[in-house]
């Protein structure tokens, strides 16, 4: 809104003179100017020191911001028991490792538990390599597409009457749903640790981060990268310290043999749980939470569906 002007008074022309100043006389016949009030000199501005306040400024709001988000974020030690990981996102219910599987995950509060496959240009992405072509209907085996053409395939439904799912790079995954989950992702090959653990790294989300393999050099990549590691191999073969020693902080562990195994060093989950009955057995007796690719079976979700 203008402000309006102030009434000129009568006794005062437009400029604010009196009527009845005279008026500067000037000679014809001069070629001197009328003298021109001088103008104050400009305040100077001090563009440096602007400019380093605007910095402090700045600095000040993302340590504010990491502060607030630190406190929001999940993380494997925040975890409380049971939890439950959606392998592959839960593909006894939703098109395996898709972005509508993943989505779902958080929203109900399971874990995202996708496998990690290498396309040929490199592009890490959640696509189970020994389902993958049945999934979505592959002419060509992972290692043979590039990005374009992985995230321009469909996921089948897994389900009858249910909607199909779109593809999605890990990449994708960390930056939609970093900070709001824990990722379980399963790596079996160093070639895919490397750049899936710098992605990791790279959001800064390794407390939030389990990584589960059976890759003795995965767990030490894991390690070295701060993120911890489930052992999801035979676990009669291997001993407790020295899964220990090769980096694992965590042991995915038949339901009927996982409470042997708590009281340990390491977290342990439990496989092949049957219901919610059994698991909240687990659950007091140690064991951290479950694997599941039906993560409604073994903890039925109290978020109630639109």
């Amino acid at each position: 809104m203008s402000k309006k002007k102030k009434p000129r008074q009568a006794h005062q022309d437009r400029y604010g003179r009196g009527t009845t100043d005279p008026l500067p006389s000037v000679d014809p016949e001069s070629r001197e100017r009328i003298p021109v009030p001088e103008r104050p000199a400009p305040k100077k501005f001090n563009a440096p020191l602007w400019a380093g306040a605007i910095v402090v400024l700045l600095v000040a709001g993302v340590l504010v911001f990491n502060f607030v988000k630190s406190d929001d974020q999940l993380t494997v030690d925040s975890l409380k028991p049971p939890a439950v990981g959606a392998l592959d996102g839960g593909s006894s219910v939703y098109p395996a490792n898709s972005k509508l599987a993943f989505t779902e995950n958080v929203k109900f509060g399971y874990l995202p538990a996708p496998t990690l496959s290498a396309l040929g240009d490199g592009t890490i992405v959640a696509a189970n390599p020994e389902t993958a072509a049945e999934d979505m209907g592959l002419k060509k085996s992972l290692d043979e597409l590039d990005s374009a053409e992985f995230l321009d395939q469909t996921i089948k439904p897994a389900r009858k009457n249910t909607s199909p799912g779109d593809p999605i790079t890990w990449d994708q995954v960390v930056d939609g749903f970093g900070g709001d989950t824990v990722f379980m992702p399963a790596i079996d090959s160093a070639e895919v640790a490397t750049p899936a653990l710098k992605t990791i790294t790279e959001a800064g989300l390794e407390d939030s981060t389990l990584v589960r393999t059976d890759d003795p050099e995965v767990a030490r990549a894991a390690a070295d990268a701060g993120v911890g590691a489930m052992f999801t191999g035979d676990v009669t073969a291997s001993g407790n310290e020295s899964l220990s020693d090769a980096g694992y902080t965590a042991v995915a562990v038949e339901a009927e043999a996982a409470e042997k195994w708590t009281g340990v060093d390491l977290d342990v989950w439990a496989t092949d749980v049957k219901d919610k009955k059994q698991l909240e057995k687990l659950a007091d007796a140690g064991v951290t939470g479950a694997l599941s690719a039906n993560p409604y079976k073994v903890l039925p979700s109290e978020v109630k569906k639109n």
